[in-house]
């Protein structure tokens, strides 16, 4: 059996795109016996690694290229854009078990969120260009939303091309379930639960200690948050004396220069770690028993779910539907979130303060946690139901 995967972006092909998404699939494949390439528009660049196929990208557009490959099925990262449609239809064309995944919330136009998306949106544009200009782009992005997105049928077309239409969180499945008057029965046939694949490798190791782990790219002030994780450690860690923090990532001048004014005491119970391999950060997680989301918005959150694996607990705001990932997360006693998007929220009694003390109190499992989500968001386990539906469909059975 052969199973692909396929991004139509010409990203890096080192070994940080196969740690993750359609790259990790390609692993994950590989690992429970499948031959399994990932395949890549030209140029190539450097560090690719053997396992990535570097095509012209007129071939994946082309059903006889995708013939000649031999191969079973294919999950295609095309994000369900209108623009990858003819890629889809050639795969589709070759006969070829075709998963279009979404990695996305699935909180397309007509939302059931409009507020909350519209209010995202605007401080979005206007964090990127400015009051003025911000709220220009806001009023025109709101106008396209409503008049060409709503008519496009490019979404829609792409996600029928598929055999099995794959959502990594619920909510998001939900969303154009919920919407069957727009994307049609066909669609709705289609929809599978396939999480984000995280590496088998990331479980708990049998140990847990009293730390908080916190994992991002914190120069990036509007997503991440880096001032809310800030302000969140500083007033709950002072009611946790026998609790550390540890910061993974990209570290900005701004995050020392306020780890360098903290008093001495969260000075050193605070650690600025710094970027480290997956691997190791995935022992970094197994120790932890906290996983700290502070995020704005995210389709699914990486750390979070990696956490889990390793048998931590998450906590973070509840944030609908910008963090539905949250949610799901929380939801098999594995977690806590803030009720109010507020540092105040955040590390108050009910929050993280309360995490620490479900930890301290024997409340949290982490032993549970573990096999329940790693039963869920271990890529291989993923793989083998992709592989599941496709025998079905090939027997002749109906349904994902």
């Amino acid at each position: 059996m052969k199973w692909y995967t396929c991004t139509p972006v010409s990203f890096k092909g080192d070994h940080t795109f196969f740690s993750r998404d359609s790259g990790a699939f390609c692993k994950a494949f590989q690992r429970i016996g499948v031959e399994s390439r990932a395949i890549m528009p030209t140029p190539v660049q450097e560090n690719d690694e053997p396992d990535l196929i570097r095509t012209e990208y007129a071939n994946l557009e082309d059903p006889v290229w995708w013939k000649s490959l031999g191969i079973d099925g294919l999950i295609l990262y095309g994000w369900g854009m209108g623009k990858y449609l003819p890629i889809a239809r050639a795969i589709h064309e070759a006969g070829i078990f075709l998963v279009v995944y979404m990695d996305s919330s699935g909180l397309f136009f007509p939302w059931q969120y409009w507020l909350p998306i519209a209010e995202n949106m605007y401080t979005k544009d206007v964090f990127t260009h400015g009051k003025i200009k911000g709220s220009a782009f806001f009023l025109l992005r709101l106008l396209k939303q409503h008049t060409w997105n709503l008519a496009s049928r490019g979404r829609r077309k792409h996600l029928d091309s598929g055999d099995m239409v794959a959502f990594p969180i619920p909510a998001a499945l939900q969303s154009v379930a919920d919407r069957q008057w727009l994307y049609g029965k066909s669609i709705v046939r289609k929809l599978a639960l396939v999480p984000n694949p995280i590496s088998s490798t990331c479980r708990f190791a049998g140990e847990k200690r009293n730390i908080i782990l916190a994992v991002g790219r914190w120069d990036d002030l509007l997503y991440k948050r880096p001032y809310l994780l800030m302000a969140t450690l500083q007033q709950a860690l002072p009611h946790a004396p026998h609790w550390e923090a540890e910061i993974y990532g990209n570290i900005p001048a701004f995050l020392r220069e306020w780890h360098g004014n903290l008093p001495e005491d969260l000075r050193n119970r605070i650690h600025l770690a710094g970027y480290i391999p997956n691997i190791e950060l995935q022992k970094k997680q197994s120790l932890a028993r906290i996983s700290l989301c502070t995020s704005l918005s995210e389709g699914t959150h990486l750390a979070s779910a990696e956490a889990l694996c390793a048998g931590a607990s998450v906590v973070g705001p509840r944030l609908t539907p910008q963090l539905n990932c949250l949610q799901w997360y929380v939801s098999h006693d594995s977690g806590t979130l803030s009720p109010q998007d507020s540092p105040e929220s955040l590390a108050g009694c009910y929050v993280l303060i309360e995490a620490l003390r479900a930890w301290d109190s024997g409340k949290r499992n982490p032993q549970e946690i573990s096999r329940y989500w790693c039963s869920l968001l271990h890529a291989e386990n993923s793989c083998k139901r992709i592989i599941a539906a496709y025998e079905a469909a090939q027997s002749g059975k109906t349904g994902i």
